[in-house]
């Protein structure tokens, strides 16, 4: 199938790449198929969850683990049956990431895309987690925030 992306002009994929959400993204209720594309640069964290509905629709996502290695929820009984998983391993979670500048990129940690690699079935699932914030920031400091300026010598 080909698709036309705005951000990524024309794209061919393959049947068994496109992910289908059970549960939509919020706001997006609508669009159900997407595809997941990396970035051109191969060492990126970050990836796109394109919307196969919409050409001007994607989301810049990444995998939560990378940024913040004790990030940990329960999947509830009631999402396993819903995205058919049989094998732990077959789990993919991602997380959507919002770009307001260079200094503050944050990510929702509280509604998680979490994906079924060997069906593409997908839900977004808002946790039951107080800890877990829409807006937590990536970079936890700004830039340059360890020199202090007034400490050059004269």
């Amino acid at each position: 199938m080909i698709f036309n992306t705005k951000r990524f002009g024309q794209i061919e994929i393959e049947n068994n790449q496109m992910i289908v959400f059970e549960s939509p993204i919020l706001g997006f209720g609508n669009l159900k198929k997407y595809i997941l594309l990396q970035s051109e640069d191969k060492k990126s964290p970050f990836e796109f969850l394109q919307s196969a509905e919409n050409e001007d629709l994607s989301f810049i996502v990444a995998d939560p683990f990378v940024f913040f290695p004790e990030y940990e929820f329960h999947l509830e009984p009631h999402w396993i049956e819903t995205l058919a998983v049989t094998d732990e391993s077959d789990i993919m979670v991602m997380v959507i990431v919002t770009v307001r500048s260079a200094d503050d990129i944050s990510c929702n940690l509280k509604a998680p895309v979490v994906i079924n690699k060997s069906n593409n079935i997908a839900a977004q699932i808002v946790l039951d987690h107080r800890g877990y914030s829409t807006q937590e920031l990536l970079l936890r400091e700004k830039k340059g925030a360890e020199i202090d300026a007034d400490s050059v010598k004269k």
